[in-house]
């Protein structure tokens, strides 16, 4: 008796690479099973890459200590920031002057014509060497 060789009918193109023609639903579960391993080795790796590039993507909450506090002149219809000055708080509003022979300008807390400082000295204009 001699054995007949019949080829299987492979109606499914990915089955016909996988080799399990028989059973499609089969094929699909081999194809994920074989995905799922290789997604169980990669996500760890992935969320770790995360996590240390979430590291330093992250804002420092730290204050810049380099900021300093800055008053404010108005010259010519713009504003000039100067360093801080020490003006006490008075009767008088707080003046500079640009050099010695310079111009003398109202001093302000902030770019608002009304945040003026107010001096409690003579009345003496701050000297600032331009």
């Amino acid at each position: 008796m001699r054995w007949k060789f019949t080829p299987k009918k492979m109606t499914n193109l990915f089955a016909q690479k996988v080799g399990e023609a028989e059973n499609p639903s089969k094929s699909r579960y081999v194809l994920k099973l074989k995905t799922m391993k290789k997604l169980k080795v990669i996500l760890p790796m992935l969320g770790i890459i995360f996590a240390i590039g979430l590291t330093f993507a992250s804002v420092s909450p730290k204050s810049d200590p380099n900021v300093q506090a800055q008053d404010y002149v108005l010259v010519d219809g713009n504003w000039q920031a100067i360093p801080e000055q020490a003006c006490t708080g008075g009767n008088e509003t707080c003046r500079v002057q640009f050099g010695e022979e310079g111009p003398i300008y109202d001093l302000y807390d902030e770019m608002d014509v009304n945040t003026r400082k107010d001096d409690s000295v003579d009345g003496e204009p701050i000297l600032i060497q331009p």
